[in-house]
């Protein structure tokens, strides 16, 4: 797809804006496979921007599905105006995702073990959702690498992507 387009404005950014290769990584708090793969790549995600290798844009999509119904609520705890507090909470959710993904009430498990109350806003969360339908993206994860994008069965560690 040439015509792949995501904003910065509606991202948590890392790395410098003139590194080697654009990442956007399409993720959900609520879902397991999000969670591996972040977790698997994570280290390698944040060496790669803090050497200037990449700008990462991380953005985490409200999937319509009732397996992620806890995950969009988590999502939308995000403050993507602090990208650091930010990483500390994504760690922390993917950390209990499934107690999340229990959790009878998920905005007060939320509250209660995150000690947040911050919530997105909603253009942010609307500008996601936009881009996300304008990039055909419909799985997750889904990560977008120099405007290509990998999914399911073409998904790759971040590792290999880099050495190609």
């Amino acid at each position: 797809m040439s015509d792949v387009q995501f904003t910065a404005e509606a991202a948590l950014n890392f790395g410098p804006a003139n590194a080697d290769h654009q990442v956007v990584l399409i993720l959900n708090l609520g879902c397991p496979d999000s969670r591996q793969w972040y977790l698997n790549n994570r280290q390698a995600l944040f060496f790669a921007t803090d050497s200037g290798s990449i700008k990462l844009q991380l953005k985490f999509w409200n999937k319509p599905v009732a397996d992620l119904a806890n995950g969009n609520i988590a999502n939308k705890f995000i403050d993507y105006s602090q990208p650091k507090a930010a990483l500390a909470y994504i760690d922390a959710v993917y950390a209990q995702q499934n107690e999340l993904n229990a959790a009878v009430d998920a905005i007060e498990f939320i509250k209660t073990n995150f000690k947040t109350s911050t919530t997105t806003e909603p253009a942010t969360i609307a500008a996601i959702d936009t881009e996300v339908a304008h990039n055909q993206i419909t799985s997750l994860p889904t990560v977008i690498f120099d405007d290509q994008i990998y999914a399911e069965d073409t998904l790759v560690p971040l590792t290999t992507l880099l050495d190609n």
